[in-house]
């Protein structure tokens, strides 16, 4: 990067933080517009257009929804994934299961989209790792740990989604993998070891999947507190829109959409369509909860939305039921208590309630995996870029702590909650914010108000600069 880059010609500048789906988005969005000249997308991993999400390489690492869900370049282009792929030969067959492609598709069709930007020369690819943003003169500067500082007026933080946080209770031991996703984290599992699997998420799904199809673990056992596996995906079905559902306290709308899902199943509409039109409106209904009832639906409904959202292919559910059926897998209910290293193995304490009433139990493995989904509460770990912004007072924890702080519009608070023009925060992060967050093309309508965000700023800057 020139001289010129790092310091001069600020105000035509944005830096994009984390080079995945959002921070990808992000750059096509910024490359449309007039006002901004340069772009740089900056990734520690240099994992440029794939992020963690799409890294993957196995073909048993696929989506969770089929690739006609997944969109294009924009909601006016709701088929652009599907029709990229049938452009570059990757044939979708007939059976419903068919759609739900590889998740490493995805990401070669997001690098497409990156080069394209990239070879208009506006786009700059910096490996490295954003270490703090200042404020200076109106503006923005980003430090990096190269030592790079680059002054730009648009700064957008795309920070994707954190690993794991460690389980309480338990001791950090080689028998314990704390993050699945870390190269060869999994190498080591022999065909013959006995594998604990703590979460039952869409993570853990992964790890099942990864293990038996390389031929690792005897028997998993995966053990969560509800000790649900994500429900089934469905075709879609035409749904009438889902406004018969009370929304002012949890407890009503969980009786109300079930309510919604009774009525519907009698029309032949299946439970997995009625969730879909309800959730279009999550973003709303979410903000029109008190505080309270956000909280009560954290503590008593998190899970149970979560597995009915977060969907599994017809096929890959199909697939664990055999693996139950024959064994080789089990799902048990049960609380992590405690657990440590013993000998070349690991013991966990597990809480478990059964027809008798609370009991301890130890279970013992060669290995214990560590899935319990990416750890939200962003200020529990001071470390890098994000404690940076929490220690200078630039960010604030998000909403029942998750994520961090921003407004409607994205702009990311300040530790007294004013929202900071010119900087904005995108994706994981803002669930306490807007809660539904996850699937990629929440991400990339989330790019698209921030862009236009951006373009209203610029525009206004502009507008009343005095003419030369």
């Amino acid at each position: 990067m020139s001289a010129e880059a790092e310091g001069n010609g600020a105000a035509g500048r944005a830096v994009v933080i984390g080079g995945g789906s959002n921070g990808t988005w992000m750059s096509v969005y910024l490359a449309e517009l007039p006002a901004i000249r340069e772009i740089v997308l900056i990734d520690r991993d240099g994992q440029f257009g794939r992020g963690v999400a799409y890294s993957a390489t196995a073909d048993w690492h696929r989506l969770n929804v089929p690739a006609d869900k997944m969109g294009g370049r924009s909601e006016d282009d709701p088929s652009g994934f599907a029709s990229w792929l049938a452009q570059t030969g990757h044939h979708i067959g007939p059976d419903y299961s068919d759609g739900f492609v590889p998740r490493r598709l995805y990401g070669d069709y997001l690098c497409a989209q990156l080069d394209a930007v990239h070879a208009t020369g506006r786009l700059t690819l910096l490996r490295d790792a954003a270490l703090a943003v200042e404020r200076q003169s109106g503006n923005h500067v980003v430090r990096t740990a190269s030592g790079r500082a680059i002054e730009a007026a648009t700064v957008v933080l795309c920070l994707g989604n954190p690993p794991p946080a460690q389980i309480r209770g338990l001791m950090p031991a080689p028998r314990l993998i704390a993050d699945i996703w870390r190269p060869g984290a999994l190498d080591s599992i022999g065909p013959d070891d006995d594998v604990i699997v703590v979460g039952t998420g869409a993570t853990a799904v992964d790890a099942v999947l990864d293990l038996v199809h390389r031929g690792k673990a005897r028997r998993i056992r995966l053990v969560s507190r509800q000790g649900r596996l994500p429900l089934v995906d469905v075709p879609a079905s035409d749904c009438d829109p889902v406004d018969d559902v009370p929304l002012d306290t949890a407890r009503g709308m969980l009786a109300g959409l079930r309510a919604a899902v009774a009525r519907r199943a009698g029309q032949g509409i299946p439970w997995q369509a009625v969730v879909d039109s309800f959730r279009v409106r999550a973003a709303e209904i979410w903000q029109g909860l008190s505080d309270v009832e956000k909280g009560r639906f954290l503590r008593h409904l998190r899970s149970l939305w979560f597995v009915h959202r977060h969907r599994l292919a017809p096929d890959v559910a199909d697939f664990l039921e055999r693996l139950r059926a024959e064994g080789r897998i089990e799902v048990m209910t049960g609380r992590v208590r405690a657990g440590e290293q013993v000998s070349e193995a690991y013991a966990l304490l597990v809480q478990r309630n059964g027809a008798s009433g609370i009991a301890l139990e130890t279970l013992d493995a060669d290995w214990v995996l560590n899935c319990t989904g990416p750890d939200e509460n962003l200020a529990r770990n001071r470390a890098g870029l994000v404690g940076d912004l929490l220690e200078t007072g630039l960010a604030r924890p998000g909403p029942f702590g998750l994520g961090l702080d921003c407004d409607l519009r994205h702009r990311l608070a300040d530790a007294s909650g004013q929202p900071q023009a010119g900087l904005y925060l995108v994706g994981p992060p803002t669930r306490g914010r807007f809660w539904e967050v996850t699937p990629a093309p929440n991400g990339r309508n989330q790019c698209t108000v921030v862009a236009k965000e951006i373009a209203a700023t610029l525009g206004s800057f502009a507008a009343s600069a005095p003419s030369t």
